[in-house]
């Protein structure tokens, strides 16, 4: 592997872990918040999934764990039958907008994807991808309108009896839509040549919308250091569509030079579309200005991560977590520190649920906003 792989592999490395946050246990309370742990277990694997329906119907799910809390308490289930007794990795769960949600994940046995959707009282498997692509995103308006990204250029739909697929002239990696002829898919694209595998320079970000007839391509803003950076590539990594003419999308603009010179240092890509054209927004400061999956909090502010609530003035918070329990794997006085995976709202309440883990120990903890 050259340097210039290794460079670009080392980038993405750490926009993966944009959401995936470490606490430390004597971080300074600044907002009053904090996380409460609600249950830990000494299971082998991870947890890295987890969905809230209502406040007696909450999901959590990582490698070869599937959790359910109906109210009374955390409670081991069985897999849907169509994934087997056991899951490898890259397990979600997304909401489906008419009830239920879809709970995605890679088996053992290889990289294909099984999807498998749960309608509050039983489990009804999806036919795999064509061509058994894995499943990169996914946004479900109902359980016979669902979009799915292959992480290439392939975006598929479901419509209740068998998936369409459809090629794309970009590379989309992330999926968002308010409605099901209102859809956005971002990624990037090589636009002085074919598409290639994001790890050589000349990337640009690319948008793809979704009309309900057609994707159509939509002119993206490009991005060049003000010094020439030969080396150098952007995309974009994540979209939020919060309404149909306010559309966020983040990304990166890294350089990844092969010589001994300095290179301009990476910088963050935040847009919005308002439904005619692209503006800036403004960048966060500080550790708030890294955020990938958020939990957005109403009018008072969002989720970032496991350390950091974001006002909805702007102002970057810290949150703290409260002692850790002693139980197998965890001491109350350790130096281990939470890692949350996933987090969700609990509809209804003012709970934020997050998974993850402590030291060795897998954990769910609770947030009161």
């Amino acid at each position: 592997m050259n340097m210039r792989m290794l460079k670009v592999n080392a980038v993405l490395a750490v926009l993966l872990l944009l959401f995936v946050s470490v606490v430390a246990l004597r971080a300074v309370i600044d907002s009053g918040k904090a996380w409460k742990y609600d249950k830990v277990f000494t299971d082998t694997g991870t947890l890295s999934a987890v969905i809230a329906t209502a406040d007696d119907d909450i999901w959590a799910a990582g490698d070869g764990l599937l959790l359910h809390d109906d109210g009374t308490g955390w409670q081991h289930r069985p897999m849907p039958a169509s994934l087997g007794a056991r899951v490898f990795d890259h397990v979600r769960f997304d909401a489906v907008d008419s009830g239920g949600f879809l709970f995605t994940a890679s088996l053992d046995e290889g990289n294909v994807s099984r999807m498998a959707r749960w309608d509050g009282t039983r489990w009804t498997a999806l036919p795999e991808l064509p061509d058994g692509r894995r499943v990169k995103d996914v946004r479900a308006f109902t359980e016979d309108d669902i979009w799915v990204l292959d992480g290439k250029t392939g975006a598929y739909h479901w419509d209740g009896t068998g998936w369409t697929a459809m090629d794309l002239p970009v590379t989309v990696t992330a999926l968002d839509g308010v409605a099901s002829d209102d859809l956005w898919a971002v990624g990037y694209h090589y636009p002085d040549g074919p598409d290639e595998h994001l790890g050589l320079p000349g990337a640009q970000p690319a948008t793809m919308h979704w009309d309900g007839r057609a994707w159509k391509p939509v002119r993206t803003p490009e991005y060049h250091y003000s010094v020439p950076a030969p080396e150098e590539l952007a995309y974009f990594t994540e979209v939020a569509a919060l309404a149909k003419d306010d559309v966020r999308v983040y990304g990166e603009h890294p350089s990844i030079s092969e010589d001994d010179e300095s290179d301009p240092p990476p910088e963050a890509i935040r847009r919005r579309w308002n439904g005619t054209r692209w503006i800036t927004l403004p960048n966060s400061e500080g550790a708030c200005s890294a955020r990938g999956r958020w939990v957005d909090d109403g009018k008072r502010g969002a989720v970032l991560s496991a350390s950091r609530y974001l006002t909805a003035d702007g102002l970057c918070e810290g949150i703290a977590q409260s002692k850790l329990p002693s139980t197998d794997g965890i001491e109350s006085d350790s130096k281990q520190s939470l890692r949350l995976n996933a987090i969700t709202a609990v509809p209804g309440t003012d709970k934020i649920i997050g998974v993850g883990s402590a030291g060795d120990s897998l954990v769910i903890v609770s947030l009161k906003r």
